[in-house]
Parts: structure tokens; sequence; C-alpha cells
């Protein structure tokens, strides 16, 4: 099978169609180095998230995003795929009020990432991230907030996220 820790176990419930194996196998791949584990690793986030398996739509979107963002000097439409492939995956997980994914396309609104620039959204899911307990939005609105970014200066709401961050650490 592979020179990873993978049980004969796990393989044959993922192959069974079991999404929680499915992504466990992806992110065995994923610790790997070399290339074709990485493409496995994709392929089995692939069928978890197509399964329904949110933090899979997660990890698919996240790492996405990360390639895009490497890729945009070098390739421009290449790297646009990939920000729509992630802003697909993304979206799926943030219908499961997944923070972090609601945390990450809520910069594909403040960026203008493969959608339109809209910063009022940007800022509205932060707040839902932030809410959802996601620590770096939390940390994000204290910036916007105290430094006027995008909305006017708001010294109690810059104080309330930072209270909230404190709490949270």
């Amino acid at each position: 099978m592979s020179d990873l820790p993978i049980s004969t176990e796990l393989y044959n419930r993922a192959m069974a169609g079991n999404r929680n194996a499915q992504f466990e196998l992806a992110e065995i791949y994923m610790q790997s180095d070399k290339d074709e584990h990485v493409e496995l690793a994709e392929e089995w986030a692939l069928k978890a998230a197509q399964l329904g398996h949110v933090e899979a739509m997660y990890w698919l979107g996240e790492g996405y995003a990360i390639y895009a963002k490497d890729m945009l000097e070098e390739d421009h439409e290449e790297a646009k795929a990939y920000f729509e492939h992630a802003h697909r995956w993304l979206e799926q997980a943030v219908k499961h009020h997944h923070p972090a994914a609601i945390f990450e396309l809520a910069n594909f609104y403040r960026r203008g990432d493969v959608v339109e620039k809209d910063v009022v959204k940007s800022i509205e899911m932060l707040e839902q991230a932030a809410k959802l307990g996601e620590v770096q939005a939390m940390r994000d609105l204290v910036a916007i907030y105290e430094h006027g970014l995008g909305v006017d200066i708001d010294e109690a709401k810059a104080d309330f996220w930072a209270e909230k961050v404190k709490a949270a650490e």
C-alpha cells in the first residue's frame, strides 16, 4: 500500500465509503513529502468532502487557497481556477457553520478573490466566525475597529473583541 502508517482496516473502511476513514487517510497522506502522496491526500479528501465531511471541505478550501496564492505570480489563470475551487469548498463548509471556513471566506471578500470585493460582507463574516470562537477573526476585528479599516473607528467594539481574545487564549 505505502510506507505510511495506514492499516488495512482503515484503508478498507475508506474504500467502503466511510467519510471519516477517507479523511483520516487524506491526513496521513498529506504528512508525506512525496508528490504522489499529496495527490492521494487530495483524492481522499475530495471523496470525504463529497460525502459531507465538513472538515474535509474546509481542508480542501484552505489548501486550494494557499496553492492559489502561491501560484499568483507564476500563472494568474491557474491561480484563479484554484481560488474558485477554494471558494466552492469553503462555501460548502460555511453552510455547516465551520468557524475557520467562515474566516477564510471573509478574507476572500476582503481581498476580492474570485468574488466582488465587499468589505461590509467580510466584516459580517468575521463577526460570525468570531462568535463561533475563531480567535483570529476576533483579532482581526480588534484591528478593524481600532484603526477604522473599512468602517468607522469604534473603540467599544475594539475593546469588546480584545476582551474576547483574552478570554479565548
